[in-house]
């Protein structure tokens, strides 16, 4: 098993390619709704949540059931979620339609997040109306795809792993720095991960603290390691009453 969680990654970054790749011969929709800026967003509040729409885990399986992305994502803004967060990967039970529909039935930011391996998933983020996107250190093109993100007037959370990413990621103008608690190889999750890389996101930065986030004793943990803002989605998607999940963590 672990064996097959370590080739995952590599698995879910072909097809990722192979789907960009097909999915270039079809026309990206017009961007008809504002942006909001994510990182506006965060600073307003003491403490962030960005909620996860995560239907399912490669690892845990079905995470939905019978609930239906909208009704999640108006449970998620009402619980007092800062943004919203949906994953368009077909290995998590999602799509790049799921964007434009969380993003017409909310008022709060939405970020897409996919693993992005080309520019054309930018271009279609911000078609299918997101606020921003998520890019990982070591995964994407960081440095060149900042620069249509920011040509784009999209906000970019650059995830990373390690110290020397973080330094590259801010070397490269990131402004709002993911720390993910979850090595993406092994799944394993150490929320010791955040506390141990804070020290080195700058102060003028904004600091989100990715996946692992059980109970609110462990959102604040996070928040006491300094984290700006915690992105949750498995607790928030196997919770039965995500609103008051998110109320909790942000007591």
């Amino acid at each position: 098993m672990s064996q097959d969680l370590n080739d995952l990654l590599d698995r879910i970054i072909e097809d990722t390619k192979r789907g960009v790749k097909r999915r270039k011969k079809v026309k990206i929709p017009e961007r008809k709704s504002d942006i909001l800026r994510l990182s506006e967003a965060i600073k307003r509040k003491d403490k962030a949540i960005i909620a996860e729409i995560k239907p399912r885990s490669p690892r845990d399986g079905d995470l939905i059931g019978t609930r239906d992305v909208l009704s999640l994502a108006g449970e998620y803004e009402e619980g007092g979620a800062t943004a919203l967060s949906v994953i368009t990967s077909p290995y998590f039970g999602g799509n790049v339609e799921n964007v434009s529909k969380v993003k017409k039935s909310v008022s709060i930011p939405v970020l897409y997040k996919d693993f992005v391996v080309d520019e054309y998933q930018v271009w279609e983020a911000f078609g299918y109306g997101a606020d921003s996107v998520l890019l990982i250190k070591g995964i994407a093109p960081v440095a060149k795809l900042l620069d249509v993100v920011a040509d784009l007037g999209l906000e970019a959370v650059v995830e990373c792993h390690s110290a020397e990413e973080i330094e590259a990621a801010v070397n490269a103008g990131a402004e709002l720095i993911g720390i993910n608690n979850r090595n993406l190889r092994t799944f394993i999750v150490d929320l010791e991960t955040t506390a141990r890389l804070s020290a080195y996101v700058p102060k003028d930065s904004i600091m989100i603290s990715e996946s692992g986030v059980k109970t609110p004793a462990d959102a604040r943990y996070l928040f006491k390691c300094g984290a700006d803002a915690l992105l949750i989605g498995t607790a928030l998607m196997r919770s039965g009453n995500p609103k008051e999940f998110i109320k909790s963590c942000l007591e």
